[in-house]
């Protein structure tokens, strides 16, 4: 039902649903296997309980954390914005270089906040579609094109994996009038960052988050990029108040909780390749490689087939996700990394429901 006070180009349903039936494998929305060590969450919790929950965050109190995420970057802190999750470092990108009369290119498939970002701050959209194998087919030369004022790149992309080649942000930053944003939330399973050339370009913004890592319940991200993109930012969402108490004390415990969530990335990865492995040698599906948490494949057959076996899987016990509506994905499924139990139980599962 639609309201007459409501304006057009409201968006659409989103591509990605979410699954709550009861499971005994939570594999669908790329949450980290573990959770926080309860000493850091205690460290946390404590932070925010001796602050007076009657007064607004102070000035003071972001300058501090925030200085705490830069020096573990190794960055100045003008060159860092604390934000609430990584969706708000997309919408940051589209706030800085998107709006009414301006271009974004994307590449798809990938994630479907993009494409809302840009309508919910009526940027033109050059979504371009590359397919399943995205990952092979983004090239300098494709990311380079003229005729978009920001340029978004996703690395690792959602849902394929892979990773975007230093070429390709040169090319797409080349034009020194166009923002390239690159979204790094599963930088830590990557082993590569983009963080690191924002010194020298200045038309390059990197957002990362916490939540794929350990902290999802939170809402913790933060971006990387020219001290003027950041103090106009900061203008935008009026910092630091677009922050609560606790998404502050995380950024300020941040020295305690990244060695955490770098013991958590390396048991990943080494699932993610055990997984991989038995996905390969399994007959009636193909898996892409991987850089992120969660890997993708296609199940063989038409692409109802994988529906079938996405229902099968929850009916015994094991949710991952169903991708199969964003564009050029038709036939695939999604499963994020768990623990050795878990993923032991998604494949025994899945072979059955083949």
């Amino acid at each position: 039902m639609s309201l007459p006070c409501l304006r057009d180009g409201l968006p659409p349903p989103y591509p990605f649903s979410v699954d709550e039936r009861a499971c005994v494998a939570k594999l669908d929305q790329n949450e980290a296997p573990t959770d926080l060590p309860e000493e850091v969450k205690r460290a946390v919790t404590e932070r925010v309980s001796s602050r007076a929950w009657n007064r607004y965050p102070q000035p003071r109190q972001y300058v501090e954390a925030r200085a705490v995420v830069a020096a573990h970057l190794n960055v100045e802190p003008e060159q860092v914005l604390v934000t609430v999750g990584g969706d708000q470092t997309i919408l940051s990108a589209f706030h800085l270089a998107g709006g009414p009369e301006r271009t974004a290119r994307w590449f798809e498939p990938t994630y479907p906040y993009v494409g809302l970002a840009a309508r919910l701050t009526h940027t033109a959209g050059q979504p371009v579609s590359l397919g399943a194998g995205l990952d092979d087919q983004l090239t300098a030369e494709v990311a380079g094109a003229p005729g978009a004022d920001l340029v978004v790149l996703v690395s690792p992309n959602n849902p394929t994996g892979g990773l975007c080649s230093p070429a390709v942000v040169e090319a797409a930053g080349a034009d020194e009038q166009r923002l390239v944003f690159v979204d790094e939330a599963y930088a830590d399973f990557s082993g590569h960052s983009f963080v690191f050339d924002v010194g020298r370009r200045d038309n390059l913004l990197v957002g990362r988050s916490l939540s794929k890592g350990l902290v999802a319940a939170l809402r913790v991200g933060l971006c990387v990029g020219h001290p003027a993109m950041i103090g106009a930012l900061e203008r935008v969402f009026t910092a630091p108040y677009h922050l609560n108490a606790l998404q502050l004390a995380v950024a300020a415990e941040f020295d305690r909780i990244v060695p955490a969530i770098a013991a958590t990335a390396a048991a990943v990865v080494a699932e993610r390749q055990r997984v991989f492995a038995a996905l390969v040698a399994l007959d009636g599906v193909e898996p892409l490689p991987s850089a992120g948490n969660f890997v993708l494949f296609r199940v063989a057959g038409a692409p109802e087939r994988a529906t079938e076996v996405n229902e099968a899987l929850a009916g015994a016990g094991v949710r991952i996700r169903d991708v199969g509506r964003v564009p050029g994905l038709a036939g695939y499924l999604r499963v994020t990394i768990g623990t050795v139990a878990d993923n032991d139980l998604f494949l025994l599962r899945l072979s059955a429901a083949l």
